[in-house]
């Protein structure tokens, strides 16, 4: 793949992708966990790396592909860590890929992936159905894509789709995911709706739901379908993964694509199931006294399933789910093939004006083929940040700019940071941006307070994931000079991997998680004449009164609840400050500060002094009265 001769045709026969749509990939029992039925979603979610309460700490240029062993990606969770771009010339073969997504999947770490393949697409050629060279129509895009996805996700055979939850097939034994809050739930009842849908082409509908389950191979499971009759009950009592099967008919037709009512009680060993309000079935069985409850399909099978509740026998509540968030209380069934680490795709870095229409294109498909790939693009220092979010719409807006410079510090850089601000704010865009860590060209190798001072500025500006630029010391042979990144070129560690890990662990992991819920309202300097561009001064308003003493920054937020808030930044890399902050009595009732040690809110006075070590900052909690 280093020849620049390569063609069209040629690209697309390393895959046999010539000649139309890919057919279905990654395949289990039949069928396709990314092709089956119509496309769920247009819209991408971010996936994991935008979903929860973890804030992202990336790192860019991790070891080099002789040094992608599990001691050095421990090495990198240990730092604090919480995901890795896949470039250091891993994306040079996807079987190198795959390596590291195993080590991924043992460490704990997420990984963005940076394909070989995915960066011929993007950089060699155009995706358009008009023709010409070097040119993909978008079936054959897609089909490359659809290609690349199956290499390394996780085939899920849960999704949310439409406030509803679909389970789009199993294995072939079958597959059984369940509520992980229920492990001592002894008697209880379980109601939902579900929507058995047609299997293949014009085939049989089944849905089936678990209760009592202690694991996969262990549970009561009850299935609804139409399979040698009308309608009938399946019963099947699961040990070890063997099932003792016995079936009732139902006194009504099960139809594709309908919606039942289904309720099963267990109260000791006895066992009621309704449908539709009419009770079907009651069985005597004791084999198990408790477990949680869930879905199960097979094979090609599918269900829709809602408005979950389980309720205890004496009227309290166990659960209520209508599948309007995420599944993370639910144990979700693995189908043993691809990485869980995998959670999107590196499209590209740093992409020119004129190759934003097509790289929308590229996003679309990735999101139609796995709503849950984050396709992430990064963008240049100074660049039309608005135009990347008018063609892109991308559910991270990303940006590079490296303000330690070997003589002073960049005076640009909060411009930049309000630019990519001000673009992403209005349509509720995170923010994330890289902070340097490696001395290059005019550039000084960050300190500890560099760091600091980097990491508290951008999340002043709202940033929503912080990135490191680079983990690993790329060779000089380069050409950028490159020195004292975390680690060398040999792999040695310098000081800035303590800093970094002392930043990410101590206090980026605990400050961010406090911050990814709030929105920001504005970025102001206070004590500081001129105020640098891209920063507005300080004015009293119903929060504070006074800021006085040092120079800081001060980003100011709303959250989820009345409470409003201000990380206060010192402006200085260099200097202590030490900082006054009035609250105003007429507004506000309680003042408060966020201590990361402890992960704690320590209530302050109304009147609250700080003193801020240089790059340092400090979270401040207003509550009304």
């Amino acid at each position: 793949m280093t020849s620049h001769s390569l063609t069209r045709k040629g690209f697309l026969r390393m895959s046999g992708a010539l000649g139309g749509a890919l057919a279905a990939v990654g395949s289990l029992g039949g069928t396709s966990a990314f092709a089956r039925g119509p496309v769920a979603a247009a819209a991408g979610t971010g996936g994991p790396l935008l979903r929860g309460d973890e804030f992202p700490i990336g790192v860019f240029w991790p070891p080099p592909p002789l040094q992608t062993t599990v001691a050095r990606w421990q090495e990198m969770k240990d730092a604090g860590f919480t995901y890795v771009h896949t470039n250091n010339y891993l994306y040079a073969d996807h079987h190198i890929q795959r390596h590291a997504l195993g080590i991924a999947d043992e460490v704990g770490l997420k990984v963005l992936v940076d394909d070989g393949d995915l960066r011929w697409l993007t950089h060699q050629f155009r995706v358009s159905d008009d023709g010409g060279t070097f040119t993909l129509t978008r079936a054959e895009a897609e089909s490359k894509l659809r290609e690349i996805i199956a290499r390394y996700s996780p085939v899920r055979y849960w999704r949310l789709q439409d406030g509803h939850l679909l389970v789009d097939g199993g294995t072939g034994n079958g597959s059984i995911g369940w509520a992980k809050a229920g492990a001592e739930w002894t008697d209880y009842t379980f109601a939902f709706t579900t929507a058995p849908l047609p299997t293949g082409a014009g085939g049989y509908a089944q849905a089936g739901w678990a209760f009592r389950v202690q694991d996969e191979g262990n549970a009561y499971v009850w299935l609804i379908s139409n399979i040698g009759s009308a309608g009938k009950l399946t019963k099947a009592v699961f040990v070890d993964g063997a099932p003792s099967v016995t079936e009732v008919a139902l006194p009504f037709a099960i139809e594709p694509g309908v919606a039942y009512q289904v309720q099963t009680a267990v109260e000791g060993s006895t066992i009621t199931t309704t449908i539709d309000g009419q009770v079907v079935d009651t069985t005597t069985d004791a084999t198990f006294a408790s477990g949680s409850v869930g879905f199960r399909e097979a094979g090609t099978e599918s269900a829709t399933f809602d408005d979950v509740t389980v309720t205890a026998a004496d009227g309290g509540a166990l659960l209520a789910e209508d599948f309007s968030g995420d599944l993370s209380a639910w144990q979700l069934p693995g189908a043993g093939t691809g990485y869980e680490s995998f959670v999107g795709l590196h499209v590209y870095d740093e992409p020119t004006g004129d190759k934003l229409p097509e790289l929308a294109i590229v996003l679309d498909l990735i999101r139609e083929i796995d709503p849950d790939c984050l396709p992430y693009v990064n963008h240049f220092p100074g660049f039309d940040y608005e135009a990347a979010v008018e063609h892109l719409d991308p559910e991270v807006l990303s940006f590079d700019r490296y303000p330690i410079l070997a003589e002073g510090e960049d005076t640009g850089y909060y411009r930049n940071w309000a630019d990519v601000r001000e673009a992403a704010l209005p349509a509720g865009i995170p923010t994330w941006a890289y902070v340097q860590s490696v001395g290059y060209t005019a550039h000084a190798v960050p300190t500890l307070d560099d760091l600091y001072w980097q990491v508290n500025i951008s999340l002043a500006f709202g940033c929503k994931g912080i990135q490191y630029f680079t983990y690993w010391t790329p060779d000089p042979a380069r050409g950028e000079n490159f020195t004292g990144g975390i680690l060398t070129v040999e792999g040695e560690r310098t000081p800035l991997y303590d800093h970094t890990t002392e930043v990410n662990t101590s206090y980026l992991t605990h400050i961010g998680t406090e911050l990814l819920p709030l929105t920001s309202t504005a970025v102001q300097a206070a004590n500081l004449d001129p105020v640098p561009d891209g920063l507005t001064p300080f004015e009293p308003d119903d929060d504070l009164l006074d800021v006085t003493g040092s120079a800081v920054v001060l980003g100011r937020f709303t959250g989820p609840g009345a409470d409003r808030y201000a990380l206060v930044a010192n402006h200085s890399r260099h200097e202590r400050a030490d900082v006054t902050l009035r609250a105003n009595d007429a507004t506000i009732h309680k003042v408060a500060t966020f201590e990361p040690a402890t992960q704690r809110w320590r209530n302050q006075g109304q009147r609250s002094k700080h003193r801020l070590a240089p790059g340092r900052a400090v979270l401040v909690r207003f509550s009304p009265r």
